[in-house]
């Protein structure tokens, strides 16, 4: 299959279709889990999507092991070359990666001033413009409003989509009078898309908790396949 052909058929068309068109350049959207479900595999999925389609993405990773991003997006990669047939794999790998910045950081003491240096600095050498900023590995639980702000101005600055991932307390669901859980549900203003990952027996659902100023929210039918770790059509 070209690459033009799997851009028209991925079911990422089926997300931005329902959320009215997609999250929107300068908007932040979240996945949220339990640890280990696949709110990384998502982001990784939207972001190959997106190279694959010839835009930029910037990954950000807050992670304690920042070196499995780079294994994320080559396991995701092969999981779609073979699931749609993806001609030039090799090729289109390659032009990937050069579309592709990742920057880590540590966790425990972010320093927003370095983060913007950092992404200042790089920006600036390599004139790389992204359309899509990953955020993965942020810990919502010690999150300030400062922080959630910083990032805000970034994605309107960059003019571009910025995607987090916000991990679920392992303990019952705390959720608010919108079904929003805890810990994004501080911030769910800041927030136009608000997206839960759902286990059940064979398939984790994706779940539309929040899409833009919508009151009635259309059932997200999409799925994420545990064994090939891909966002796929539910009615498949």
């Amino acid at each position: 299959m070209l690459r033009e052909e799997f851009i028209k058929r991925s079911p990422i068309r089926i997300l931005e279709k329902t959320i009215h068109g997609g999250l929107g350049k300068g908007n932040l959207g979240v996945f949220t889990a339990r640890k280990g479900v696949g709110k990384t595999a998502c982001l990784v999925h939207m972001a190959i999507d997106r190279l694959l389609n010839h835009e930029k993405v910037l990954h950000v990773s807050f992670a304690e092991e920042p070196q499995h991003i780079k294994h994320w997006y080559k396991q995701v990669f092969n999981e779609v070359t073979q699931a749609y047939k993806l001609d030039n794999p090799l090729e289109n790998f390659e032009e990937m990666k050069n579309n592709r910045l990742i920057l880590h950081f540590r966790a425990a003491d972010i320093d927003l001033q370095q983060i913007r240096q950092t992404l200042n600095d790089f920006i600036k050498q390599t004139e790389f413009n992204p359309d899509l900023i990953i955020i993965d590995g942020f810990n919502f639980n010690e999150a300030q409003q400062e922080q959630i702000n910083f990032f805000k101005e970034g994605a309107q600055m960059r003019d571009a989509e910025m995607w987090f991932s916000s991990t679920l307390h392992r303990e019952a669901l705390e959720l608010d009078e919108d079904g929003i859980p805890s810990p994004i549900n501080q911030f769910k203003d800041d927030f136009e898309v608000i997206i839960m990952l759902d286990p059940k027996h064979e398939v984790i659902d994706l779940q539309l908790l929040k899409d833009h100023g919508s009151k009635d929210l259309t059932k997200l039918m999409l799925k994420l396949d545990p064994k090939t770790l891909l966002i796929a059509n539910h009615r498949v």
